[in-house]
């Protein structure tokens, strides 16, 4: 989307690679996990999450916001930052895995697009889900929040990918959110209205994906 770069260091995509191959790649976790396939290409998995900052504080920010809520739901306040969302997932747990994929990407999507620049007045800011409930956001925003939402329902961490592309269509860097059901890898996104399978997406060039432990580097075409 516009006003979106994806976030590996303010560096060219060439340094990146350069720079990844000098990151150590845990052979444990590679054997297990694989190289990934992300919309037709192959990932290199690494553990260090230093070329992209921007995700490892997100995290770290998203759990002190998560103890923030559970001390305001504790002392019984009405105004919790989550108390939607909490809604939201508590009203999915027990349903299937499809409908709450459905169901949370359909929530996310309510928030209006909002470019980081008139949002927060600076080119690139990830939001917290917390951030995005109260001020809403753009790309990498929506896809943060299915990411998070899905994880508080239960699913595996190797499930889910928040993943940077190249939207190839428009010349535009995007984020999106992946997710495995049943066999099947499925794409939430907020350019398109409805959950979709992710190999039906070919405009779509991966740049890197993460989760909450590792991540991959995708060589561009």
């Amino acid at each position: 989307m516009p006003g979106f770069r994806p976030p590996v260091l303010a560096l060219p995509l060439l340094v990146i690679v350069l720079l990844a191959g000098l990151l150590p790649v845990p052979s444990a976790a590679g054997a297990a996990l694989g190289e990934r396939p992300v919309f037709g290409l192959s990932g290199r998995l690494f553990t260090n999450f230093r070329p992209i900052p921007k995700w490892q504080r997100l995290l770290e920010r998203y759990r002190v916001e998560e103890a923030k809520d559970a001390r305001c739901r504790r002392g019984g306040a009405g105004n919790c930052p989550y108390r939607e969302w909490r809604a939201l997932i508590e009203r999915l747990r027990g349903r299937d895995r499809l409908t709450q994929v459905e169901e949370v990407n359909r929530f996310a999507n309510r928030w209006r697009y909002i470019e980081d620049r008139v949002n927060w007045g600076v080119a690139d800011y990830w939001a917290t889900p917390g951030e995005f409930f109260e001020r809403a956001g753009d790309c990498e925003d929506y896809a943060i929040v299915k990411f998070m939402s899905l994880r508080a329902l239960g699913f595996r961490n190797d499930d889910l990918l928040l993943v940077a592309v190249k939207d190839q269509n428009l010349g535009v860097g995007h984020a999106v959110a992946l997710v495995s059901v049943r066999g099947r890898t499925l794409l939430l996104d907020n350019q398109i209205k409805q959950v979709v399978e992710a190999d039906r997406v070919r405009h779509y060039q991966p740049v890197y994906a993460a989760n909450e432990e590792v991540w991959w580097l995708y060589r561009p075409r």
